[in-house]
């Protein structure tokens, strides 16, 4: 097991003078870079490596600033110059990444129209002039149901950030029910007045270790369970004494078992220990649900805290890609039995903004139906086809093929997204 991230929550004045936005920043990061010395060596004092030190902000279009008194291209020079001194801010502080929600579009459902499009279509050159940015696009929840406009927006985004470094989509995902301070990026955002901070971990190595030692399917529950409440039991309280010796909030652990691209430390390797033939054979949802259902629900358990299945990041499920063993409607089954979505999904180059559109609609109704969060990475490969191999040069992916999908075969204009409806709310 491995921290992930330390992610720490911060509002930025964003759109003020970007002298007061440095002072300001470089006030807070001088405190958060003591917090985060802290906790790496109290972690490594239980032989516990963290990753990455990580900061999130409140939306970049949060409704908070009056934005809609500037003229937008001045908006959106002033972001980008902001967003550098950000990054310059947090190499100083050896923070690793930083994200920014670009809007909460479910809650402005009533007001969203052509200046948050237009905002939008620049969220693209945001991720793409800074190696270091994350963003995310939240499209819909259960109190305000699905901003259909920003779905558009989120698809075309996805679109854009594939040309021509597919590896950009990396940085942005599309969101749904995600509440503030999951220490996941991209999707993480922040809302509190004052800072906070929670904890992402890499555990897949866990689960693997209880599925290979045991055999019988009420051993693995209880003896999953019992493992992560005692990693649970183990980290809560380290977290809660450097929140008070800091003076700064500790709002949870996101408890889901994120992977990393090795053999043993795979949740689908988790999977096929359960003597499963191959990662997305039928039957491997019960697999699913054992994961899920041995996470704690308790007071610091946040974010997903569920199965992630994130198919480059994992050794054992990008194979299973490559060998046709599973197809997105699989993670789409997964993600009702909550899984964290779809995350680092190879697709098609030529894969459309209407597919896509509808790939992420699919998304947004299991989130509302089943009122879970879920997100959405998705990548497609330019001059890449169906079953074409993929490979970045990136330590937390690993090689696969690029994944066939039910295609669109008419051009139609009276469909959902050639409509001029605007959102969709369940009653």
């Amino acid at each position: 097991m491995k921290i992930r991230a330390i992610t720490i929550g911060q509002k930025i004045p964003y759109l003020s003078d970007n002298n007061l936005l440095e002072r300001s920043l470089e006030e807070s990061l001088q405190k958060f870079s003591i917090l985060n010395s802290d906790l790496v060596d109290k972690f490594r004092r239980l032989d516990i490596e963290v990753q990455t030190k990580r900061l999130c902000s409140q939306p970049l279009l949060s409704y908070e600033e009056q934005v809609f008194d500037q003229n937008l291209n001045k908006v959106l020079v002033n972001f980008h110059d902001q967003l550098a001194i950000v990054e310059n801010l947090i190499n100083k502080y050896e923070i690793d990444y930083f994200a920014s929600c670009a809007v909460l579009a479910d809650i402005q459902m009533a007001k969203y129209g052509i200046y948050e499009s237009l905002f939008l279509n620049e969220v693209p050159q945001f991720i793409k002039r800074k190696e270091k940015f994350f963003s995310s696009l939240h499209v819909a929840s259960n109190d305000n149901g699905i901003n259909l406009s920003a779905l558009k927006s989120g698809a075309k985004i996805i679109k854009k950030l594939s040309e021509p470094d597919p590896f950009n989509n990396l940085r942005f995902c599309v969101s749904t029910n995600v509440k503030p301070d999951t220490p996941f990026f991209p999707a993480a955002y922040h809302l509190m007045e004052k800072p906070s901070f929670s904890i992402a971990l890499e555990m897949a190595d866990e689960v693997v270790g209880v599925f290979e030692a045991l055999n019988s399917f009420e051993e693995i529950q209880i003896s999953l369970k019992a493992k992560f409440e005692e990693i649970y039991e183990k980290l809560v309280p380290l977290c809660e004494t450097v929140s008070k010796e800091h003076e700064i909030l500790f709002h949870g652990i996101d408890m889901s078992p994120a992977p990393y691209p090795k053999l043993d430390q795979s949740i689908g390797t988790a999977i096929e220990n359960l003597n499963f033939e191959y990662f997305g054979a039928p039957g491997s949802l019960i697999a699913v649900a054992l994961i899920k259902n041995a996470i704690p629900l308790k007071e610091k358990t946040i974010g997903f805290s569920g199965f992630m299945p994130s198919v480059l990041e994992d050794y054992t499920i990008a194979k299973s890609l490559s060998e046709n063993n599973f197809n997105l409607d699989t993670l789409l089954l997964y993600a009702t039995m909550c899984g964290t979505g779809l995350d680092c999904v190879p697709l098609p180059g030529d894969v459309t903004i209407k597919e896509l559109f509808y790939i992420l609609l699919d998304i947004c109704t299991i989130s509302l139906r089943l009122k879970k969060p879920l997100t959405a990475r998705l990548m497609p490969i330019p001059g890449k086809e169906s079953g074409d191999d993929v490979k970045f040069d990136f330590e937390y992916f690993a090689p696969s093929k690029v994944m066939d999908i039910r295609r669109l075969k008419e051009e139609r204009e009276d469909d959902l997204f050639g409509s001029k409806q605007k959102s969709f709310k369940f009653i």
